[in-house]
C-alpha cells in the first residue's frame, strides 16, 4: 500500500513538475508576443507542455517502478 502512494505522488509531483518546465522551455523558444510586442497566452505551448510532461511521467514511472522493485 505504501509502494502504491509513493508511486502515486512522485507520478503526480513529476507531471506538475514536467508541466511548468516544459512549458518555461517551449515559451523560451517560442516566445508568446504579436508583431506589435504585445505578450499573450499561447494555447499552443500549454498543450505541447502537457503532452510532454505526460510522456516523460510515463517514462518516470517506468524508472521508479523498476527502481523500488529492485530494491525490495
Amino acid at each position: 500500500m505504501k509502494t502504491i502512494f509513493t508511486f502515486l505522488i512522485l507520478n503526480i509531483l513529476s507531471f506538475i513538475a514536467g508541466c511548468f518546465i516544459f512549458y518555461f522551455l517551449l515559451d523560451y523558444f517560442n516566445p508568446p508576443v504579436t508583431e506589435d510586442g504585445h505578450p499573450y497566452m499561447p494555447i499552443e505551448n500549454v498543450i505541447c507542455s502537457v503532452i510532454a510532461a505526460f510522456v516523460s511521467t510515463i517514462l518516470f514511472f517506468i524508472f521508479i517502478r523498476k527502481y523500488i522493485a529492485e530494491k525490495f
